[in-house]
Protein backbone atom coordinates (compact mmCIF):
# COMPACT_ATOMS: atom_id res chain seq x y z
CA UNK A 1 0.00 0.00 0.00
CA UNK A 2 1.27 3.61 -0.71
CA UNK A 3 0.27 7.17 0.44
CA UNK A 4 0.63 10.54 -0.48
CA UNK A 5 1.42 13.02 2.23
CA UNK A 6 4.53 15.61 1.82
CA UNK A 7 6.47 12.16 2.23
CA UNK A 8 5.70 8.89 0.28
CA UNK A 9 4.78 5.84 2.22
CA UNK A 10 5.23 2.44 1.30
CA UNK A 11 3.41 0.42 4.13
CA UNK A 12 3.50 -4.21 4.11
CA UNK A 13 5.42 -6.73 4.11
CA UNK A 14 8.76 -6.65 2.37
CA UNK A 15 8.66 -3.02 1.70
CA UNK A 16 12.39 -2.85 2.72
CA UNK A 17 13.42 -4.67 0.20
CA UNK A 18 12.55 -2.21 -2.57
CA UNK A 19 15.21 0.66 -1.08
CA UNK A 20 18.11 -0.70 -4.23
CA UNK A 21 15.24 -0.25 -7.09
CA UNK A 22 13.68 3.06 -5.15
CA UNK A 23 17.18 4.67 -4.92
CA UNK A 24 18.87 3.21 -8.52
CA UNK A 25 17.92 6.28 -10.68
CA UNK A 26 18.60 8.83 -7.92
CA UNK A 27 22.03 9.34 -6.89
CA UNK A 28 25.17 8.10 -7.41
CA UNK A 29 25.70 6.62 -3.78
CA UNK A 30 23.36 6.25 -1.00
CA UNK A 31 24.38 7.23 2.18
CA UNK A 32 22.80 4.70 4.98
CA UNK A 33 22.60 5.66 8.72
CA UNK A 34 22.04 3.23 11.26
CA UNK A 35 22.78 2.96 15.07
CA UNK A 36 25.26 0.62 16.05
CA UNK A 37 22.62 -1.71 17.87
CA UNK A 38 22.11 -2.70 14.11
CA UNK A 39 25.72 -4.08 13.09
CA UNK A 40 25.48 -7.11 11.74
CA UNK A 41 21.60 -7.36 12.10
CA UNK A 42 19.39 -9.19 9.24
CA UNK A 43 17.33 -5.63 9.12
CA UNK A 44 20.69 -3.93 7.29
CA UNK A 45 21.11 -7.11 5.69
CA UNK A 46 17.90 -6.15 3.96
CA UNK A 47 18.47 -3.43 3.45
CA UNK A 48 22.32 -3.52 1.51
CA UNK A 49 21.16 -7.03 0.23
CA UNK A 50 18.36 -4.83 -1.60
CA UNK A 51 21.32 -2.00 -3.10
CA UNK A 52 23.53 -5.08 -4.02
CA UNK A 53 20.95 -6.59 -6.14
CA UNK A 54 20.09 -3.00 -8.21
CA UNK A 55 23.86 -2.47 -8.07
CA UNK A 56 23.59 0.81 -5.71
CA UNK A 57 26.95 2.19 -4.27
CA UNK A 58 26.55 2.53 -1.00
CA UNK A 59 28.35 3.39 1.95
CA UNK A 60 27.04 2.67 5.43
CA UNK A 61 27.61 5.62 8.90
CA UNK A 62 26.81 3.67 12.26
CA UNK A 63 26.56 5.80 15.15
CA UNK A 64 28.45 4.85 18.28
CA UNK A 65 26.79 4.12 21.05
CA UNK A 66 28.29 6.75 23.41
CA UNK A 67 27.72 9.22 20.54
CA UNK A 68 25.95 12.32 21.05
CA UNK A 69 23.44 13.48 18.37
CA UNK A 70 25.49 16.83 18.19
CA UNK A 71 28.49 14.61 17.34
CA UNK A 72 26.76 12.06 14.92
CA UNK A 73 24.85 14.78 13.61
CA UNK A 74 28.36 16.60 12.63
CA UNK A 75 29.86 13.29 11.04
CA UNK A 76 27.43 12.44 8.74
CA UNK A 77 27.20 15.70 7.42
CA UNK A 78 30.71 15.70 6.63
CA UNK A 79 30.45 11.88 5.54
CA UNK A 80 27.63 12.84 3.21
CA UNK A 81 29.49 15.62 1.82
CA UNK A 82 33.11 14.31 1.32
CA UNK A 83 31.65 10.60 -0.24
CA UNK A 84 29.83 11.98 -3.37
CA UNK A 85 26.47 11.09 -1.67
CA UNK A 86 23.11 11.31 -3.38
CA UNK A 87 20.60 9.93 -1.23
CA UNK A 88 20.79 9.92 2.32
CA UNK A 89 18.58 6.83 3.89
CA UNK A 90 18.35 5.70 7.71
CA UNK A 91 17.75 2.89 9.65
CA UNK A 92 16.42 2.39 13.30
CA UNK A 93 14.21 4.29 15.73
CA UNK A 94 13.31 7.72 16.72
CA UNK A 95 16.41 8.82 17.59
CA UNK A 96 18.18 7.70 14.50
CA UNK A 97 15.04 9.74 12.32
CA UNK A 98 15.87 12.69 14.07
CA UNK A 99 19.75 12.12 13.20
CA UNK A 100 18.41 11.32 9.59
CA UNK A 101 15.98 14.48 9.50
CA UNK A 102 19.11 17.13 11.46
CA UNK A 103 21.28 15.87 8.68
CA UNK A 104 18.64 16.79 5.99
CA UNK A 105 17.99 19.94 7.45
CA UNK A 106 22.21 20.38 7.49
CA UNK A 107 22.65 19.57 3.61
CA UNK A 108 19.37 20.88 2.52
CA UNK A 109 21.13 24.35 2.62
CA UNK A 110 22.69 24.17 -0.89
CA UNK A 111 20.88 20.76 -2.18
CA UNK A 112 17.69 18.95 -2.24
CA UNK A 113 18.72 15.38 -1.38
CA UNK A 114 16.74 12.08 -1.80
CA UNK A 115 15.80 11.13 1.40
CA UNK A 116 14.71 7.55 2.59
CA UNK A 117 13.52 6.41 6.37
CA UNK A 118 13.19 2.78 7.09
CA UNK A 119 11.57 2.57 10.64
CA UNK A 120 11.90 -0.35 13.33
CA UNK A 121 9.15 0.49 16.08
CA UNK A 122 5.99 0.43 15.76
CA UNK A 123 4.76 4.01 16.32
CA UNK A 124 6.52 7.43 16.05
CA UNK A 125 4.32 9.96 16.23
CA UNK A 126 6.41 12.45 14.94
CA UNK A 127 6.90 10.90 11.43
CA UNK A 128 4.50 12.56 9.30
CA UNK A 129 4.97 15.53 11.43
CA UNK A 130 7.33 18.51 9.45
CA UNK A 131 9.13 18.63 12.80
CA UNK A 132 11.96 16.92 14.56
CA UNK A 133 13.14 16.77 17.94
CA UNK A 134 16.44 17.04 19.21
CA UNK A 135 18.31 17.29 22.63
CA UNK A 136 21.75 17.38 23.53
CA UNK A 137 21.07 16.78 27.26
CA UNK A 138 21.26 19.94 28.33
CA UNK A 139 17.92 22.13 29.26
CA UNK A 140 18.43 24.59 26.84
CA UNK A 141 18.83 23.11 23.90
CA UNK A 142 15.97 20.79 24.25
CA UNK A 143 13.82 21.44 21.47
CA UNK A 144 11.45 20.79 18.24
CA UNK A 145 12.52 22.37 14.76
CA UNK A 146 10.87 22.53 11.77
CA UNK A 147 11.62 19.91 9.18
CA UNK A 148 10.31 20.64 5.40
CA UNK A 149 10.46 17.46 3.87
CA UNK A 150 12.54 17.04 0.60
CA UNK A 151 10.85 16.68 -2.55
CA UNK A 152 11.54 13.30 -2.12
CA UNK A 153 10.85 11.60 0.92
CA UNK A 154 10.07 8.25 1.09
CA UNK A 155 9.00 6.29 4.50
CA UNK A 156 9.55 2.27 3.94
CA UNK A 157 7.10 0.67 6.72
CA UNK A 158 7.95 -2.64 6.85
CA UNK A 159 7.02 -5.17 10.06
CA UNK A 160 9.87 -7.30 8.96
CA UNK A 161 12.34 -4.58 10.43
CA UNK A 162 10.65 -5.21 13.65
CA UNK A 163 10.86 -8.76 13.87
CA UNK A 164 13.44 -9.52 16.66
CA UNK A 165 11.79 -7.86 19.43
CA UNK A 166 11.15 -9.82 22.34
CA UNK A 167 7.66 -10.46 23.89
CA UNK A 168 8.66 -7.38 26.81
CA UNK A 169 9.75 -5.07 24.05
CA UNK A 170 6.95 -5.60 21.94
CA UNK A 171 4.78 -4.87 24.94
CA UNK A 172 6.26 -1.52 26.05
CA UNK A 173 6.32 -0.39 21.94
CA UNK A 174 2.37 -0.84 21.81
CA UNK A 175 1.48 0.33 25.96
CA UNK A 176 3.86 3.42 24.08
CA UNK A 177 1.92 3.32 21.01
CA UNK A 178 -1.51 3.53 22.92
CA UNK A 179 -0.20 6.43 25.14
CA UNK A 180 0.29 8.42 21.91
CA UNK A 181 -3.32 7.25 20.21
CA UNK A 182 -4.94 7.86 23.49
CA UNK A 183 -4.03 11.38 24.58
CA UNK A 184 -4.55 12.27 20.58
CA UNK A 185 -7.98 10.52 20.96
CA UNK A 186 -8.81 12.48 23.71
CA UNK A 187 -7.94 16.36 22.12
CA UNK A 188 -10.72 18.56 22.07
CA UNK A 189 -9.52 19.09 18.15
CA UNK A 190 -9.91 15.63 17.41
CA UNK A 191 -12.56 14.98 14.73
CA UNK A 192 -14.23 12.21 13.33
CA UNK A 193 -11.59 11.09 10.83
CA UNK A 194 -8.82 11.15 13.52
CA UNK A 195 -11.23 9.04 15.78
CA UNK A 196 -12.07 6.30 13.43
CA UNK A 197 -8.21 6.50 12.77
CA UNK A 198 -7.21 5.83 16.33
CA UNK A 199 -9.87 3.57 17.80
CA UNK A 200 -9.52 1.12 15.39
CA UNK A 201 -5.56 1.20 16.07
CA UNK A 202 -6.25 1.06 19.87
CA UNK A 203 -8.58 -2.06 19.02
CA UNK A 204 -6.03 -3.90 17.02
CA UNK A 205 -3.22 -3.22 19.30
CA UNK A 206 -5.11 -3.71 22.56
CA UNK A 207 -6.07 -7.35 21.17
CA UNK A 208 -2.28 -8.23 20.55
CA UNK A 209 -1.15 -7.17 23.72
CA UNK A 210 -3.97 -9.98 24.72
CA UNK A 211 -2.79 -13.00 22.16
CA UNK A 212 1.02 -11.87 23.91
CA UNK A 213 -0.37 -11.86 27.48
CA UNK A 214 -1.35 -15.12 26.37
CA UNK A 215 1.47 -16.68 25.02
CA UNK A 216 4.68 -14.77 25.57
CA UNK A 217 6.68 -16.60 23.17
CA UNK A 218 4.19 -15.55 20.28
CA UNK A 219 4.83 -11.98 19.44
CA UNK A 220 4.82 -12.25 15.69
CA UNK A 221 1.77 -9.83 15.11
CA UNK A 222 4.04 -6.98 13.27
CA UNK A 223 2.08 -6.44 9.91
CA UNK A 224 -0.98 -5.71 12.12
CA UNK A 225 0.11 -3.50 14.70
CA UNK A 226 2.81 -2.31 12.06
CA UNK A 227 -1.40 -1.02 10.38
CA UNK A 228 -1.96 0.61 13.55
CA UNK A 229 0.99 2.71 14.14
CA UNK A 230 0.22 3.81 10.96
CA UNK A 231 -3.02 5.26 11.60
CA UNK A 232 -2.08 6.41 15.07
CA UNK A 233 0.98 8.54 13.15
CA UNK A 234 -1.40 9.62 10.43
CA UNK A 235 -4.21 11.27 13.20
CA UNK A 236 -0.98 12.49 15.00
CA UNK A 237 0.28 14.47 12.00
CA UNK A 238 -2.95 16.24 11.93
CA UNK A 239 -3.86 17.73 15.23
CA UNK A 240 -1.40 20.42 17.59
CA UNK A 241 1.44 18.09 19.52
CA UNK A 242 0.13 17.12 22.97
CA UNK A 243 1.44 17.83 26.34
CA UNK A 244 1.95 13.62 27.31
CA UNK A 245 3.80 13.38 24.04
CA UNK A 246 6.08 16.36 24.81
CA UNK A 247 7.12 15.65 27.54
CA UNK A 248 7.98 12.31 26.99
CA UNK A 249 10.00 13.22 24.34
CA UNK A 250 11.82 15.76 26.54
CA UNK A 251 11.96 14.19 29.28
CA UNK A 252 14.08 11.48 27.43
CA UNK A 253 16.31 13.64 25.92
CA UNK A 254 17.56 15.19 29.19
CA UNK A 255 17.97 11.93 30.70
CA UNK A 256 19.85 10.20 27.70
CA UNK A 257 17.22 7.83 27.33
CA UNK A 258 16.17 6.44 23.90
CA UNK A 259 12.88 8.79 22.90
CA UNK A 260 9.84 7.55 23.71
CA UNK A 261 11.05 5.23 26.17
CA UNK A 262 8.64 6.65 28.93
CA UNK A 263 5.21 6.40 26.79
CA UNK A 264 4.37 2.79 29.01
CA UNK A 265 4.64 3.86 31.76
CA UNK A 266 3.05 6.90 31.16
CA UNK A 267 -0.28 5.66 29.85
CA UNK A 268 -2.26 4.52 32.93
CA UNK A 269 -2.18 7.84 34.97
CA UNK A 270 -2.88 9.35 31.95
CA UNK A 271 -6.26 7.52 31.94
CA UNK A 272 -6.34 7.05 35.68
CA UNK A 273 -6.02 10.99 36.29
CA UNK A 274 -6.84 12.73 33.26
CA UNK A 275 -9.23 11.04 30.50
CA UNK A 276 -12.42 12.23 32.60
CA UNK A 277 -11.50 15.85 31.66
CA UNK A 278 -12.51 14.67 27.74
CA UNK A 279 -16.52 14.28 29.02
CA UNK A 280 -18.56 11.99 27.29
CA UNK A 281 -15.63 11.36 24.76
CA UNK A 282 -13.66 9.43 27.06
CA UNK A 283 -16.82 6.76 27.12
CA UNK A 284 -15.67 5.74 22.84
CA UNK A 285 -12.50 4.21 24.47
CA UNK A 286 -14.51 1.80 26.35
CA UNK A 287 -15.32 -0.67 23.86
CA UNK A 288 -11.86 -0.64 21.71
CA UNK A 289 -10.42 -1.30 25.63
CA UNK A 290 -12.99 -4.13 25.66
CA UNK A 291 -14.62 -2.62 28.49
CA UNK A 292 -18.51 -2.33 29.33
CA UNK A 293 -19.43 1.34 29.07
CA UNK A 294 -19.62 3.09 32.28
CA UNK A 295 -19.44 6.94 32.82
CA UNK A 296 -16.86 9.07 32.22
CA UNK A 297 -14.97 8.84 35.87
CA UNK A 298 -14.96 5.10 35.77
CA UNK A 299 -13.78 4.27 32.14
CA UNK A 300 -10.45 5.49 32.40
CA UNK A 301 -9.29 3.57 36.11
CA UNK A 302 -11.22 0.45 34.67
CA UNK A 303 -8.63 0.80 31.59
CA UNK A 304 -5.77 1.64 33.70
CA UNK A 305 -5.72 -1.52 35.68
CA UNK A 306 -5.19 -3.69 32.83
CA UNK A 307 -2.42 -1.53 31.48
CA UNK A 308 -0.62 -2.09 35.18
CA UNK A 309 -1.81 -5.91 34.56
CA UNK A 310 0.66 -6.00 31.14
CA UNK A 311 3.43 -4.14 33.38
CA UNK A 312 3.40 -6.06 36.13
CA UNK A 313 3.33 -9.35 33.96
CA UNK A 314 6.36 -8.12 31.50
CA UNK A 315 8.21 -6.17 34.12
CA UNK A 316 7.85 -3.20 33.01
CA UNK A 317 8.84 0.13 34.40
CA UNK A 318 6.05 1.23 36.90
CA UNK A 319 7.68 4.39 38.24
CA UNK A 320 9.95 7.11 37.19
CA UNK A 321 12.22 6.37 40.14
CA UNK A 322 12.81 2.81 38.34
CA UNK A 323 14.88 4.76 35.64
CA UNK A 324 16.94 6.36 38.77
CA UNK A 325 15.99 9.77 37.47
CA UNK A 326 16.94 12.50 40.17
CA UNK A 327 15.13 15.25 41.15
CA UNK A 328 16.15 17.76 38.95
CA UNK A 329 16.01 16.13 35.62
CA UNK A 330 12.02 15.63 36.56
CA UNK A 331 12.19 19.27 37.51
CA UNK A 332 14.11 20.64 34.01
CA UNK A 333 11.45 18.65 32.35
CA UNK A 334 8.61 19.96 33.57
CA UNK A 335 10.34 23.85 33.15
CA UNK A 336 11.10 23.26 29.27
CA UNK A 337 7.46 21.74 28.14
CA UNK A 338 5.74 24.46 30.19
CA UNK A 339 8.17 27.15 28.25
CA UNK A 340 7.24 25.72 25.05
CA UNK A 341 3.93 26.90 23.05
CA UNK A 342 1.64 23.92 23.29
CA UNK A 343 -1.95 24.61 21.77
CA UNK A 344 -4.59 23.85 24.63
CA UNK A 345 -7.36 21.09 24.14
CA UNK A 346 -5.65 17.85 25.85
CA UNK A 347 -6.72 16.23 28.96
CA UNK A 348 -3.67 17.00 29.97
CA UNK A 349 -2.38 20.68 30.12
CA UNK A 350 0.78 21.98 30.54
CA UNK A 351 -0.19 23.64 34.45
CA UNK A 352 -0.86 20.04 35.44
CA UNK A 353 2.69 18.34 35.04
CA UNK A 354 3.94 18.76 38.25
CA UNK A 355 0.79 16.97 39.52
CA UNK A 356 0.76 14.47 37.19
CA UNK A 357 4.75 13.41 37.45
CA UNK A 358 4.25 13.05 40.91
CA UNK A 359 1.30 10.68 40.20
CA UNK A 360 4.09 8.49 38.92
CA UNK A 361 7.04 8.98 41.01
Amino acid sequence: MVFHFPQTVSLGQGMSQRLGLLTKDLGSRVLLLVDSAYDGSKELGILTHSLERASVPYLVLSRGARETMAEALAEATTVARASRMGVLAVLGGPDQLALGRSAINSLGEKTATPYFEIPTFSCYPLLLRPEVFLSTGHPSDVRFVPFTSPSHHHVLLDPYMATGQSSKAAVSSLLEALFYAVETFLHQNAGLTEQSLLLGAIEKIWSTLHQIYENPANAEYRLLTTQAGFNIMAAASLLPRGTGMTFAFVLAGLAGISTGAFGSLLLAPLLEDYSHRAGTRVLALSQAFGQEAGDESTVGPKIAQDVRKFLNAHQLPLRLADYKLVDTQLTQAVDVVRGMEILRGGVLEPDHLPDFVRSVL
